[in-house]
C-alpha cells in the first residue's frame, strides 16, 4: 500500500507485488499566492487535494474488507493509525530505523504512546537501534525484536561490474565517495563541504562524489559555490545503479549524525572498500575501527584527521578493504527466517479506537 502513486522506485517492485494507492496524486500549493497565476495554480491543488482525499477514503473502505494475515509499518515515523484502525490483520509490525533519541518531531512518541497495544513487534534494523527503542519506551521490551535489512550481497557484487569506471572523465584524483539523500539534518552536508575544503587546504588533494539527490540539494550547491570547491566536490544526482561508483571509489565516507543501520556501509563493506563513519546508531555493528573501516566521532577535527591519515595512507585503505564484514550482516537466510519467525508469533489482542 503506497500513499500516493508514481514514486521514482516504484517501478522497481518485483511483478509479483500487488501494489496499491491510497491516492493517485498529491496537490502542491504554491508557497504563496501573488497573482491569477499563482491563485488558479492554488485553486487546482486544492481540487486535487480534494479529490484525493475522497479517493484515500474510497479505498481505505476497500482495504478494510480484506484479511490480511500481516500489516507493517515500514516507513520510519509513519504512523500505524492505518494498519491498525483499517487494516483487518491477524498480527501488526513496525519497522523501526533509527535511534530512538533522533525523534526530534517527536513522531515516534507519539506513535507508541497511540497505538503500542495493538502492535504485536517492533522489528529494529539494529541491536543499537532496540536497545534505544527499549530504554525510551520500555513498554515495548517483550515486542522488539533485532533483524538486520536485507542486503542481497551478490546482487550488490554484480551490479558493481555492469559497465566501465564511471568516473572516467572526471578529474583526476584520489576519490573520496559519498552516497546520500541530500538532506542536511540527517547527512550534514555543509558540514562534508567543510570538511573537503580543510583538507584541501591542508594539502590532502582528492576529489569528492556526491550521488543522491534531495529537499536540500540548492542548500549544498550554494555551500560549494561559496568555498570555492566546485572543480574538487562533484555533484551526481541520482544515480540508478551506484555500485560501480563504489568499486571505482578509494574510500566511502559516510558522515551522518544519525542512522539507523547504515545501507550505504553495507554496500562499501560488501564490495570491500575502505569505509570511514561517524559515530551513529548501528556502526558498531557494521564496522569494528582500525580492522574493516574506521569509526570518527561527531566532530569536524575527528572527520579531518581520520580522513587524513586515510587519503595519505594507501596501505591503510588496503588494509581495512580487506577487513572482512560480520556473517550475520551477510546471511540474509538467517534474517528470513527471524521473519517467518515473527510472523508465527502469538497474536496481540487490542484495539485502538
Amino acid at each position: 500500500m503506497l500513499t500516493v502513486a508514481g514514486g521514482r522506485l516504484e517501478p522497481e517492485i518485483d511483478p509479483r507485488v500487488v501494489v496499491h494507492h491510497l491516492r493517485d496524486m498529491a496537490g502542491a500549493f504554491p508557497a504563496k499566492v501573488s497573482g491569477v497565476g499563482d491563485a488558479f495554480r492554488f485553486a487546482l491543488a486544492g481540487i486535487t487535494w480534494v479529490r484525493g482525499r475522497l479517493q484515500q477514503t474510497w479505498r481505505s473502505m476497500r482495504i478494510a474488507r480484506i484479511d490480511f494475515d500481516a500489516a507493517i509499518a515500514g516507513l520510519h515515523g509513519l504512523s500505524p493509525g492505518f494498519i491498525c484502525k483499517i487494516v483487518r490483520a491477524t498480527r501488526r509490525f513496525v519497522m523501526v530505523r533509527n535511534d530512538a533519541a533522533d525523534d526530534r518531531q517527536g513522531k515516534l512518541a507519539r506513535n507508541i504512546a497511540r497505538y503500542e497495544p495493538c502492535i504485536d513487534g517492533y522489528v529494529c534494523v539494529s541491536q543499537s537501534v532496540l536497545d534505544s527503542l527499549v530504554a525510551f519506551y520500555p513498554q515495548t521490551r517483550a515486542k522488539a525484536v533485532r533483524i538486520y535489512n536485507l542486503i542481497d550481497p551478490e546482487s550488490m557484487r554484480t551490479g558493481a561490474v555492469q559497465g566501465s569506471d564511471p568516473f572516467e572523465l572526471e578529474p583526476a584524483g584520489l576519490r573520496v565517495l559519498s552516497v546520500c539523500r541530500l538532506q542536511e539534518s540527517q547527512k550534514a552536508l555543509l558540514r562534508m563541504v567543510e570538511i573537503h575544503a580543510r583538507l584541501l587546504e591542508a594539502g590532502f588533494a582528492h576529489v569528492w562524489h556526491v550521488l543522491g539527490d534531495g529537499p536540500d540539494r540548492v542548500l549544498l550547491e550554494s555551500e560549494v559555490k561559496q568555498r570555492d570547491v566546485s572543480a574538487t566536490f562533484k555533484l551526481h544526482g541520482a544515480i540508478r545503479n551506484p555500485l560501480p561508483y563504489y568499486m571505482h571509489a578509494d574510500i566511502c565516507a559516510v558522515l551522518s549524525r544519525y542512522e539507523g543501520l547504515c545501507g550505504v556501509v553495507n554496500e562499501a563493506r560488501v564490495l570491500e572498500r575502505p569505509v570511514i563513519a561517524t559515530r551513529f546508531a548501528g556502526i558498531e555493528e557494521q564496522i569494528e575501527s582500525g580492522v574493516n573501516g574506521l569509526i570518527v566521532e561527531q566532530d569536524v577535527k575527528s572527520i579531518c584527521d581520520g580522513l587524513a591519515s586515510m587519503i595519505g595512507d594507501e596501505d591503510m585503505r588496503n588494509r581495512l578493504a580487506r577487513g572482512g564484514y560480520p556473517c550475520e550482516l551477510l546471511d540474509d537466510d538467517v534474517k528470513i527466517d527471524a521473519l517467518l519467525a515473527l510472523l508465527g508469533g502469538p497474536r496481540v489482542n487490542a484495539d485502538v479506537s
